[in-house]
This record gives structure tokens, sequence and C-alpha cells, in this order.
């Protein structure tokens, strides 16, 4: 199962998106191996434009896995935060969030965000970096 990040979702929406993301996650889509969290849910609904509807955006994801977050593992993301900052890496609260959530699911975390490689160097998240897809040959 692959969490894949806002960062990814963002470039994979819009028709004016990245193609080669568009094309590489399509598959993974069709294939049932997507999943979100509703903290990806919630940011992305925070970029809708004015013309946008929330209800058609929703129906979307409706086909896409939701990873849950049980209550006990806010102990794990605030030990996960801590042992970053310990190793001088500070992702933000939501990247923390959904690292927990990828380890804990045992999903490898699709992103294109930097902070989430710096996170490896402490915790076993497994990834795919995509931002090399961004990268104009």
């Amino acid at each position: 199962m692959y969490l894949v990040d806002t960062s990814v979702w963002i470039h994979a929406l819009r028709p004016s998106g990245h193609p080669a993301i568009q094309s590489q996650l399509k598959p993974l889509i069709v294939n049932g191996e997507t999943a979100v969290t509703e903290w990806i849910l919630l940011e992305l609904m925070t970029g809708l434009t004015k013309t946008e509807r929330p209800e058609t955006f929703l129906r979307w994801f409706l086909p896409v896995v939701r990873l849950s977050f049980q209550p006990a593992w806010w102990d794990k993301a605030w030990q996960h935060a801590a042992q970053l900052r310990q190793h001088g890496v500070s992702p933000s609260a939501a990247d923390c969030f959904i690292a927990t959530v990828a380890l804990e699911h045992s999903a490898t975390l699709i992103h294109c965000d930097r902070d989430f490689e710096a996170m490896k160097i402490v915790l076993p998240l497994q990834t795919l970096d995509w931002t090399k897809c961004l990268v104009v040959s």
C-alpha cells in the first residue's frame, strides 16, 4: 500500500499538474494501491479554488483507501518528533503525523517533500521520492 502525500496529490489532481506524476500515480490508483489520511484530505481541502466544490472533490477520493490514525499513536508521533529534533531534523507537525500513519500501517510514503527523506535518517520510514519527476531535463 502506498500512502500518497499532499505534495503528490497537488501535482496529480490539477489539469495543469505535472504529467510525469499523473502518469505514475494513475496505475496505482486504478489498482487500488493508494491511500490517504484524513489529514491529507484536510490539507487538500484547504487548497480548493473558489470554483471547486468540496463534495465533488471528496467523491473523487471514495475509491482511495483511508488509513486511520489510532489515538494511542499520538504518543508515537510525539516520540518521533522528539527523536527527529534530537537529530537536527525539524519537519512540520503534519509531516510527523503523516509519517506516523505510514509507519503504523507499514505503508510506503510517496511524496515530493524533502522533509520525509530527512526523516528517514532517524525513522524506519519507507518512501518513494517523486521530486525527481519535477526536475526538467
